[in-house]
């Protein structure tokens, strides 16, 4: 298991580039998937945790393989995320 010193989020429009994204992200880095999202409208997301470094490396390798097959909506890394945050995911 990683160590959760940070958080990558990967959205993307439709779930084939998110499939793309988070292979290439976890294949990347030293990161765990810690679960993927359904936001509506073919929106969907994914969330890595590891070290700060290991999380950057993986969310740009993932936007970058994500963006040859589709869109890209957003990306987002926080280091050091308060412990509260661990709640809103699905554990």
């Amino acid at each position: 298991m990683a160590v959760k010193n940070a958080i990558g989020i990967l959205e993307t429009k439709g779930f084939a580039p998110l499939i793309q994204g988070a292979d290439t992200a976890i294949k990347a880095a030293n990161v765990e998937l810690v679960e993927w999202r359904q936001v509506g409208s073919g929106y969907v997301s994914f969330i890595v945790e590891g070290d700060v470094a290991a999380v950057r490396s993986a969310i740009e390798a993932g936007a970058e393989a994500a963006s040859k097959i589709g869109e890209v909506v957003s990306q987002l890394i926080i280091p050091r995320p308060v412990d509260d945050l661990d709640q809103t995911f699905n554990r």
